[in-house]
């Protein structure tokens, strides 16, 4: 896959890509291990009657270039994991950096580093466990705008974290160090179906806002009429002061378009000469000029996320954070939800998790995400049978082009422009550069062409394609008690991206781009007087490769309880005292990067509980 040629070393024989790659799977849950060890050994014995990893190097290259150029599905999602785990093993080598010319960093206008930020205090859970007036579960963005309401409202607040709490000073520096310490299962959370599609989220003290590109969107107003009307959330068209309120704190500016980098420049010509409606991205890092290490925590602190804004707010007000706890069940009494039940991972210093209670008297909060609330519901059989449905995950696509010009999309910002022209066909276009760790597998070609692909990375161009999507899926427990979510995309939503993709290749064209790579394997590379024939081309939904960053809306928020797993409060139907705060709430798609919604919802329901009666 990562054969010597000009000047990029030989992957195995002389720099060792597969052990680290090994190491890194070792954080991934045993029921995704188990798949890609069978999609593993089917590779292996595709070229039968040989055997791939017995084939000489000349055999193995033209093998793979004829799964790239078949019409057989099964060889292209077999082609694309297998690019996909030895460029992440490769690309993030020194030499390799080196010779591609890749450089990560992150950097403030005036060249400063930001204030640092307040303390989280003693984050290590006491033997046994404690109480509290309300406990939280999940320290995102919904868990730490909610503890920070609470805290500062008088009420006593624990936040638990089933991951470890870091920041600019304690960051893995290896970026598989990293992907492995910060994120659920290394990033590999799949949403199964056809095509399955990997939903990155974080595991930290901070959330997903740790990792996540820094994107502040207001929700769009016709979604919060529709969720008023709909279902009955009567305050949602009122969220304007929250997301002023949050927007201040967390230091959210426009770009600059003079310096956020020619990715996001080159969106914006396109744009330009289009006439389109688009615009630079909001982000809450103040004035930070050059960023591309967001997915793996930001090198300076610059983007606020919670473990640097709100969660230090809430503990100056009294709140405590425990990370590296594990909530397993939600204690109910007499009808009233009363704690959570956790473990902490080797707390008894033999390797065994140590029980550790927390016990709430006002109110427990679940805070997990749309994957870890429901999971911890379903776990806790409580919440009805809504819990888990309803699952959406704005389905999205990268969309690379290439330019005659030098692009170097590592230098600016990595997402940094966007086009909302079609927001009425549910697309959003985000100029969002990937990292070549993440973006190289969907480079064009294998063996040396790969590798010719990537010394040319420098002139890609990339914008990102996301659906407000109307298909569906769902979280549930699988049979050995771990995490499993599905989802089914449709032919109406597999349509509507394949039109994203059409506007984003469209754009790069206005801009000056040579080709577009749509990421479909039967379309190839896209010239611009193909781009018609491409917009005629009827696709299945299991030939688009995807991937998906905002899971949202699995324990939705609905005035009718027959609707939804809450009500309009945040809270939890058939039971007392609990309620939800993240993006499980939203009843639909919100269509854009949904922070500040999760946000303005969290402090909504947080403000519920605060005056509601002891």
């Amino acid at each position: 896959m990562a054969p010597e040629h000009d000047g990029l070393p030989a992957a195995e024989r002389e720099v060792d890509v597969s052990g680290p790659v090994a190491e890194l799977l070792k954080s991934v849950a045993p029921r995704v291990l188990t798949r890609l060890k069978l999609a593993l050994r089917v590779f292996n014995l595709l070229p039968f009657p040989w055997r791939f990893n017995r084939l000489d190097l000349g055999a193995r290259e033209d093998f793979l270039r004829r799964m790239e150029s078949s019409r057989f599905g099964l060889f292209h999602e077999l082609l694309v994991m297998a690019k996909l785990f030895s460029t992440l093993g490769y690309t993030v080598l020194p030499e390799v950096e080196e010779r591609i010319g890749v450089e990560t960093s992150c950097r403030l206008a005036d060249g400063s580093l930001p204030q640092p930020a307040g303390s989280l205090g003693d984050t290590t859970p006491p033997a046994g466990g404690e109480e509290c007036d309300v406990v939280i579960v999940g320290s995102g963005a919904g868990g730490a705008a909610a503890a920070t309401t609470l805290a500062e409202a008088g009420l006593d607040v624990i936040v638990l974290e089933a991951g470890g709490g870091y920041n600019r000073d304690t960051y893995p520096s290896d970026p598989l160090d990293a992907i492995a310490t910060l994120y659920r299962d290394a990033g590999l959370t799949i949403a199964e179906g056809r095509p399955p599609i990997p939903v990155p989220v974080a595991r930290t003290v901070g959330g997903t806002t740790v990792i996540n590109s820094g994107t502040c969107f207001r929700a769009p107003d016709p979604v919060l009429e529709e969720w008023q009307r709909r279902y009955g959330i009567e305050w949602a068209t009122d969220l304007a002061p929250d997301f002023a309120e949050s927007e201040e704190f967390l230091r959210v500016t426009p770009l600059d378009p003079e310096r956020m980098g020619r990715n996001g420049q080159l969106a914006m010509e396109g744009a330009s000469a289009l006439g389109v409606s688009s615009g630079p991205i909001s982000r809450n890092a103040g004035s930070c000029v050059q960023c591309s290490s967001c997915p793996y925590g930001c090198k300076i602190d610059a983007k606020r996320g919670m473990n640097v804004s709100y969660l230090p707010r809430a503990v100056a007000a009294g709140a405590r954070i425990r990370a590296g706890v594990e909530a397993r069940e939600i204690l109910v009494e007499d009808g009233r939800a009363a704690g959570v039940r956790c473990f902490v991972a080797g707390a008894e210093g033999n390797g065994h998790p140590a029980p550790y209670t927390v016990r709430a008297r006002r109110a427990t909060i679940v805070a997990g995400g749309a994957l870890g609330t429901p999971e911890l519901l379903l776990r806790s059989r409580l919440g009805g049978d809504q819990v888990g449905r309803n699952l959406h995950i704005h389905p999205a696509c990268w969309v690379g082009a290439r330019y005659e010009e030098d692009v170097r999309g590592w230098e600016g910002v990595m997402q940094s422009y966007y086009v909302d022209e079609w927001e009425p066909e549910r697309v959003l276009l985000e100029a969002t550069f990937t990292p070549l760790p993440f973006g190289g597998a969907w480079l064009q070609g294998t063996g040396r062409e790969h590798q010719e692909a990537m010394l040319e990375f420098g002139r890609i161009g990339s914008i990102g394609v996301q659906l407000q999507d109307l298909s569906t899926g769902r979280v549930g427990i699988g049979r050995d008690g771990s995490l499993k979510a599905s989802y089914g995309l449709t032919r109406e939503d597999t349509k509507a991206i394949t039109f994203g993709i059409a506007r984003a290749a469209e754009v790069h064209f206005a801009a000056g781009a040579t080709e577009v790579y749509p990421n479909i394997a039967r379309a190839g590379v896209l010239k611009p007087n193909q781009l018609a024939e491409f917009e005629a081309t009827e696709f299945k939904p299991s030939e688009l490769r995807l991937e998906a960053f905002h899971p949202l809306g699995t324990a939705r928020m609905a005035a009718d309880p027959r609707e939804g797993v809450c009500g309009p409060d945040g809270s939890v139907n058939g039971v007392e005292n609990l309620y939800v705060a993240d993006a499980s709430l939203f009843p639909g798609a919100v269509g854009v990067n949904p922070m500040m919604t999760i946000i303005g919802f969290a402090k909504r329901v947080a403000a519920a509980v605060a005056e509601a009666e002891a």
